[in-house]
């Protein structure tokens, strides 16, 4: 099986997740079934995914006949044997629970074909426990989506010890096929996205814990500051950006003060600082860069949030 040949999906769970998987699939004209334990809960999915395509059509993101021609390749169905049968690629988005996934793997690996890429959208297990249900574990593979799917571009791609490289390689090509923006990571409590996000959760909520801003005041902060340039730039360009150099000196000061665990200098920080490693300002750091990059990585900033100040500025009209 290639990516150019991969024609029919399967979906496993309609709920907030999966209506949007769906509706991603069948808007790079993909059949899909979607599966579920009711019809009822199909319906529902069905009318958040019209909803959805409507609205892209009042953004102007969609045409309007593409509204009923996509809804025509998602077949909605609560027989899982059934639908799994002469499917290419299967994506499970029940609830997280783990006893429930290894289920419904159970499941997939009786019905589904022996080619058929078997992946998980789940945002915390270990890829492994699902591998280890199944008679043909190279083909299980962990693709974490983020919310909601239908936008969001990023897929953390996530193999099992087991999943073999030709899985990785054509799921990674399949999630560019229909738009997405995979990274391959490990199979971690939490993987990657997830264990940043909810590091920063954690500082918030203590912040707010210790009466020094309300809900409202850190969500303005973060939207007008270090989240302003996020999209732009990820942790380590930004560090680089500022200086380790400076941001070493700010643990420091930080570690002594409150004294939390978290903000303890890393070890990588202090090591890469002790080789003068600063970042762009010694054209090296995190990244290497070449002998006029300081002045051309300026410009590509300024670019790149001019950009998105004014559209932060539209959103505040």
């Amino acid at each position: 099986m290639t990516v150019e040949n991969v024609e029919r999906v399967l979906v496993v769970g309609a709920g907030i997740m999966g209506h949007g998987f769906a509706q991603v699939f069948a808007l790079n004209n993909l059949k899909v079934s979607l599966v579920d334990r009711t019809d009822e809960l199909l319906e529902q999915a069905r009318g958040w995914i019209r909803k959805n395509l409507e609205y892209m059509v009042e953004l102007g993101e969609l045409q309007r006949p593409q509204v009923e021609s996509t809804l025509k390749l998602i077949q909605l169905d609560t027989d899982l044997p059934m639908r799994a049968k002469g499917v290419d690629y299967v994506l499970e988005a029940v609830s997280e629970d783990l006893e429930l996934k290894k289920t419904v793997f159970r499941q997939l690996d009786e019905a589904a074909p022996r080619e058929a890429v078997l992946a998980t959208n789940t945002s915390s297990f270990d890829i492994n426990e699902f591998s280890r249900v199944t008679r043909y574990p190279e083909r299980v593979i962990g693709t974490h989506w983020f919310h909601p799917p239908q936008i969001t571009p990023c897929v953390e791609i996530i193999p099992a010890d087991t999943t073999s490289q030709k899985t990785v390689d054509f799921t990674i090509a399949f999630m560019e096929r229909i738009g997405k923006f995979p990274t391959l990571c490990k199979s971690a409590p939490g993987f990657i996205g997830n264990r940043i996000q909810f590091a920063m959760a954690a500082e918030a909520l203590a912040i707010v814990e210790e009466g020094l801003a309300t809900p409202q005041e850190v969500d303005r902060i973060v939207k007008s500051s270090f989240g302003f340039r996020l999209s732009a730039y990820g942790p380590f360009e930004i560090c680089d950006q500022a200086g380790l150099d400076t941001y070493q000196a700010v643990f420091r000061y930080l570690y002594g003060k409150v004294n939390r665990e978290q903000f303890k200098p890393p070890r990588l920080l202090d090591t890469l600082v002790a080789q003068e490693r600063f970042g762009l300002k010694t054209q090296k750091g995190f990244y290497e860069y070449g002998g006029d990059a300081a002045e051309s990585l300026k410009r590509e900033r300024d670019r790149k949030l001019y950009a998105r100040l004014r559209l932060f500025q539209d959103e505040q009209k």
